[in-house]
Formats: C-alpha cells, sequence, structure tokens
C-alpha cells in the first residue's frame, strides 16, 4: 500500500477511535507528511522497511537542518510513535522500528499565566456595541472565565449554554464532556452577544441559511459571514484584544488564558482536584505542573492554614 494512502488510513482511524480534535489531527498530518517527505528521499516504498536508524535520522534532520526545539522534535517523535503503533496493531508491519528507538524526553516547561489585574483590565476593555466587540468579549469571558481550550470554543453550540444552571457544556479530548459553570460576566457577555446574533439573524441572513442558525446545534460563536469560528479567529481575536497590548516579552494565546484560569483558581484557594475537574484533565498529575507555577498562592495558603507556619503568632 502506497506510504501516503497509511497516513491517511491511521488519521481517519485515530480520529475515530480516539476522536482527535481537529486541530491535533492537523498537527499529526503536518508531522507525518514530514516524515514522508525524508522516507521518499531515501527511497523507501514500504512503511516496513523503515529502521530506528531511520527515524532517527530524521529528528536529527529536523533538529540540525529546520532547528527545531526539543518540544517541536517531541511532538514529531509522539506522531511518529503513534503512527507505527497502528502499523503494527493494524498488521501492516511484521514489527516496529520504535523497538531500538530510544524514547524521547519531552523537556518540562511552565506555563505562562498573566497577572490577573492586568488581564482583567483587558478584557473589560472590550466593551464596545459592535458586532466583533460583542462576540470577542463573550470569548474571552469563555476562554478565561471558563478555561476553555480554544479547540472546544469553537465547538460551542447555542444549547451547550445553560443560563438557569450558569453552565456550559463542554466537549473535550476524546470527545469527552464536562460542565463547566461561569459566573455573572460572563453571562452578561452572552446575552448581549446572543441578543445581537439574534436580531443579525432576523436582518441579514433571511432564508434556510437563518433557520440553521437559529437551530440549538447551531454554532455559538460566529464569525461576520455566520461560519463556525476556527482557530485563526480565535487566536486573532486573542492577539488583537489581549497580546497588543501586553508589555514587550510578554505572550498572550487562547491557551494562555486556559492557564491563566487555572493559576489564578490556585492563587485562590481552589482544590487541585477541583481544577482538574474544570480543565478536563484526565489525570491530577497534568493539573499539578500549575503549582510550579502559583507560588505565591501557595505560600499564601501555606501561611494562612498550617499550625507551625508562622503566621498565626509567635512565641
Amino acid at each position: 500500500m502506497p506510504l501516503r494512502q497509511a497516513i491517511e488510513d491511521f488519521l481517519d482511524a485515530a480520529t475515530y477511535a480516539r476522536g482527535l480534535a481537529p486541530l491535533t489531527r492537523t498537527a499529526y498530518a503536518n508531522d507525518l507528511a514530514a516524515l514522508l517527505a525524508f522516507a521518499q528521499r531515501r527511497g523507501i516504498a514500504d512503511w516496513a522497511r523503515v529502521t530506528a536508524d531511520d527515524l532517527a535520522a530524521h529528528l536529527t534532520e529536523l533538529r540540525e537542518r529546520r532547528g527545531y526545539a526539543d518540544a517541536t522534535l517531541a511532538r514529531h517523535a509522539a506522531a511518529i510513535r503513534s503512527f507505527f503503533a497502528w502499523l503494527l496493531d493494524d498488521r501492516r508491519i511484521p514489527a516496529s522500528p520504535l523497538d531500538a528507538l530510544p524514547p524521547a524526553k519531552r523537556p518540562a516547561t511552565l506555563p505562562r499565566a498573566l497577572p490577573e489585574a492586568p488581564l482583567n483590565a483587558l478584557i473589560e476593555a472590550v466593551d464596545g456595541d459592535a458586532p466583533l466587540d460583542l462576540r470577542d468579549r463573550a470569548a474571552l469571558e469563555l476562554l478565561y472565565g471558563c478555561g476553555l481550550r480554544c479547540s472546544e470554543l469553537m465547538g460551542l453550540n447555542l444549547h451547550d449554554i445553560d443560563f438557569e444552571a450558569h453552565t456550559v457544556r463542554v466537549r473535550g479530548k476524546g470527545r469527552k464532556e464536562r460542565v463547566v459553570p461561569f459566573g455573572p460576566p460572563a453571562e452578561r457577555a452572552l446575552r448581549r452577544y446572543l441578543a445581537w446574533r439574534a436580531e443579525w439573524i432576523r436582518a441579514y441572513r433571511m432564508g434556510a441559511l437563518a433557520a440553521d442558525l437559529a437551530e440549538p446545534k447551531a454554532p455559538l460563536l460566529l464569525t461576520p459571514t455566520g461560519r463556525r469560528l476556527r482557530h485563526a479567529h480565535v487566536a486573532g481575536l486573542v492577539h488583537a484584544r489581549i497580546h497588543a497590548f501586553l508589555p514587550e516579552g510578554s505572550t498572550a494565546t487562547p491557551h494562555t488564558l486556559r492557564h491563566a484560569f487555572a493559576t489564578h483558581l490556585l492563587d485562590h484557594g481552589a482544590p487541585l482536584m477541583d481544577i482538574r475537574d474544570l480543565l478536563g484533565h484526565a489525570s491530577v498529575t497534568t493539573t499539578q505542573i500549575y503549582t510550579h507555577v502559583s507560588r505565591a498562592g501557595i505560600r499564601a495558603a501555606f501561611d494562612r492554614c498550617f499550625p507551625r507556619s508562622g503566621a498565626k503568632g509567635k512565641a
């Protein structure tokens, strides 16, 4: 079977079995396309002929010729491992070359959390009545106020918002659903946006498309042409509303707001297990990275709660 077809079959199988998010599928496809190009340059016509030396040479080339960072190389290695594990499981290769390939070590990196005051001020500054202001404010309130991933925000539909319970139903990785509460700022932003959205549909999107956009399963957040938001839209609005106003050297992406959500919760004493559930992490081990970020919050909790911290008086 052609090399390219095997990759397509793997992506389809992984998407069906594991519920790959669109961005994850795209990342896998790009990483395996680089492997495919490498194999073709070496004259490899069958994945069964790939050796551990071939894979090591490929990763070395990515590092030395393309200048890929360790985190990017680790992502490529993870995609290759998943692909060859599937080839072996699907009996398309008799043995896996990964058995002789040393595991890639992903460098430990800590998420950067934006300080509360500046972040809140920048979100509050998005207070106009223009359509994009209303939509962007709602998007920012959900990204930061609910700790959503970019893909989760993009996937929200009208019926996912429950104003009575003040919750949003989120579809996370692997098609796992969770219910996340939202506060008054998000409610106000959503109500303002949805009022405009309903009026816009009535006034400008007549016919079948208007009816479709009013259905409960219709996308919550729309582009000016009535389409579901894509990653580029969300990244663009975060850059325009947050990143552009930060001090030089600071960064802000959709995921930065998710990090801020978790870190600020921890700073204010939220239990780690509750933060895990709000973020939709499968394991609390993933959530524990925020304990390294929130040093000030941990110190304050120690001083406040531990009887021998010295904060309750000295002998």
